[in-house]
């Protein structure tokens, strides 16, 4: 089945750029769409926030000797009597990885924003649905070009959600909370300084002797609580995240056979099937209606032409008519 060869072979759609689609056709008025935009917003804020505790985090680690991961190192080694019990990171050690880990994010950044530009200005729509930063750039300006997006997931086949879904956790996705950052990020710039949260978590955490009051590992100063609760939402994503790349990982061999292909390339040949699936459905519909409102003219029902106080807004439809032909009374 390996070898054989491809059922498909993507082509490319001159029409499927946005300079040929109106994408006001696909606006939608729902709250649960709406709800949707909020949250997509909400999303774009926190990865922001993300970068600028990244860049506070990357300033205090080169102005100062501590940093606040050594808060809990320093209770856990004062609350542990035995030494040996505490696994503590050397400061000099967890300055430098963090150091690494923050500039490798910003360079992965730019390395993305770059790929997302030369999209931007191709205009394809398949490529833009299928970056992160493109998508984002076209969603965050215009609503309606998040109700395309939206709608071009939604029409999705439920076959093909396990290549979406491997595709996005390889290349990271920010449709949910727990966004999938991408391999490279995951491994290149978060794994290595969530191993020392983890660490610094696990001696706390042995040193209050796991107790099951969470009031005792929250007491303290504001700054403790901050740092413990900090460690533990990134902790966590990243645990939610490693995860799901590990299940990406387990499918992908066993997808390859299946598509025979380019795993990009396939969702892209996806993409564009459904935006011509979806521009016949919205073609259909438009001429329906066309074919609605003509009947109606013929009939002499023009409500549809005007507004809300009555008044004819629009010109209707020039009826058909028969030719007038004068005859001769010597014919």
């Amino acid at each position: 089945m390996c070898c054989s060869s491809a059922k498909w072979k993507r082509e490319v759609v001159p029409d499927h750029k946005f300079d040929f689609i109106d994408v006001g056709q696909f606006y939608s008025k729902t709250f649960g769409s709406r709800l949707s935009y909020a949250w997509y917003w909400t999303l774009f804020l926190i990865s922001i926030a993300v970068y600028v505790a990244d860049t506070y985090t990357l300033i205090a680690l080169l102005a100062s000797n501590r940093w606040s991961g050594q808060i809990l190192q320093s209770e856990a080694a004062q609350a542990d009597t035995k030494s040996s019990n505490v696994l503590e990171v050397p400061f000099k050690i967890g300055k430098w990885i963090f150091f690494a880990c923050i500039i490798v994010s910003f360079v992965l950044l730019l390395w993305e924003a770059r790929k997302a530009r030369a999209i931007v200005k191709s205009r394809d729509i398949s490529y833009a649905h299928t970056n992160l930063m493109a998508h984002s750039w076209y969603a965050l300006r215009s609503y309606n070009h998040f109700c395309f997006f939206a709608q071009v997931d939604s029409s999705k086949k439920k076959k093909d959600n396990l290549a979406f879904f491997t595709f996005f956790t390889f290349k990271g996705e920010s449709s949910s909370l727990s966004s999938l950052v991408g391999w490279k990020r995951l491994l290149l710039a978060d794994a290595p300084r969530q191993v020392i949260n983890a660490i610094t978590l696990w001696s706390f955490g042995k040193s209050q002797k796991w107790t099951t009051d969470f009031g005792v590992y929250f007491s303290g100063s504001l700054v403790k609580q901050l740092a413990l609760a900090t460690m533990l939402f990134t902790v966590a994503i990243f645990i939610i995240s490693a995860v799901q790349l590990l299940v990406a990982a387990a499918i992908y061999p066993a997808l390859l056979c299946y598509i025979q292909g380019n795993l990009k390339e396939y969702c892209c040949h996806k993409v564009d099937k459904r935006i011509a699936e979806l521009m016949k459905r919205k073609n259909r519909r438009r001429l329906a209606k066309e074919a609605e409102y003509a009947r109606r003219e013929a009939a002499g029902d023009f409500r549809h032409l005007k507004d809300k106080s009555g008044k004819l807004v629009n010109a209707p439809r020039p009826q058909p008519t028969l030719p007038k032909i004068g005859l001769n009374a010597s014919d």
